[in-house]
């Protein structure tokens, strides 16, 4: 079974209500394998600990099912820093297992910057001159125009660069899903065996954006930067997306995990999409569905 919340980052999750986690603890990992998907009750319970001992994270009602009305199934774990609240729309997925896909390509640029592989976000990728089906991929790019294009075979590069050895090594100290690299360098976030649930995302993505994780201060803007999506006058919203899908991998997983900035207040989210009827594009539906739902709940103002 893939790896739940433990060491680290259970107890960082634990302590969401405490003035700062650098009082908690490290862990070592526990052993994970690549096919594991059940759910994982303990790293519900670990983050729902912010809301003064609750078991597992309430349930977040909507006055829409905004996932039935794009003909998708899924759901949405929102972390709201102002309340210390944590809510899940589909409890259970929440806690299911999944490849990253090109989530994965936050935590693959904050390794190339602290490695140096690259210099900053405007690095120039070389394109490698084969032909994509995304045009954008048919030229040279950079860090910043690579992870807004999410640019597969820009990033695949990057961690042939950064090597297997220094990837294992990172994606322990940062603590990030199951921690199992195993596969090809260049795909095991794309169809190898790591795994993460929302919660994860959620845990480190705020682990980063609170300075907890072992990066330098430069890094973490460099990142934070380039994952900027939408700035407005009183918000920044900042985030990524992800897809595999059959036959790429038995179970499907559509994300777009990030946050928004209101102030000191953070609004942490992670969406995952697991089944969809055939004739509907996932790509889009991912993030439409979160900002509707960011919406309701006024992190986002109204259109």
């Amino acid at each position: 079974m893939s790896r739940p919340f433990t060491g680290k980052s259970l107890r960082a999750i634990a302590c969401l209500a405490l003035v700062s986690l650098s009082a908690c603890g490290a862990g070592a990992p526990a052993p994970a394998s690549p096919q594991a998907s059940a759910a994982a009750p303990s790293a519900s319970s670990a983050l729902a600990g912010a809301q003064g001992g609750a078991s597992e994270p309430r349930e977040l009602k909507l006055s829409t099912d905004y996932f039935g009305a794009e003909r998708v199934h899924g759901g949405i774990a929102i972390y709201d820093t102002q309340n210390a609240d944590l809510a899940c729309t589909n409890r259970s997925l929440c806690n299911e297992q999944r490849l990253p896909a090109s989530t994965f390509k936050i935590v693959n640029s904050i390794i190339a910057l602290e490695t140096g592989v690259i210099d900053d976000a405007e690095t120039k990728l070389p394109w490698d001159g084969k032909q994509y089906s995304v045009p954008e991929w048919n030229q040279d790019n950079t860090l910043r125009s690579a992870v807004r294009v999410s640019c597969v075979p820009c990033f695949q590069a990057i961690a042939r660069k950064i090597g297997t050895e220094r990837l294992r090594d990172w994606v322990t100290r940062l603590d990030y899903g199951n921690h199992d690299i195993a596969g090809t360098p260049d795909r095991f976030w794309l169809d190898g065996a790591l795994r993460v649930t929302p919660l994860q995302q959620i845990d480190f993505l705020r682990r980063f954006d609170g300075g907890k994780l072992p990066i330098s201060a430069r890094t973490l803007e460099i990142v934070r930067d380039v994952l900027t999506l939408d700035v407005g006058p009183d918000f920044v919203l900042r985030g990524k997306t992800g897809s595999v899908m059959p036959p790429q991998d038995p179970m499907e997983a559509g994300w777009f995990v990030g946050w928004v900035e209101r102030g000191d207040r953070r609004v942490f989210f992670a969406t995952l999409i697991d089944s969809h009827e055939a004739d509907v594009d996932v790509l889009p539906v991912r993030r439409l569905i979160t900002e509707r739902v960011l919406r309701e709940l006024q992190v986002l103002p109204a259109r």
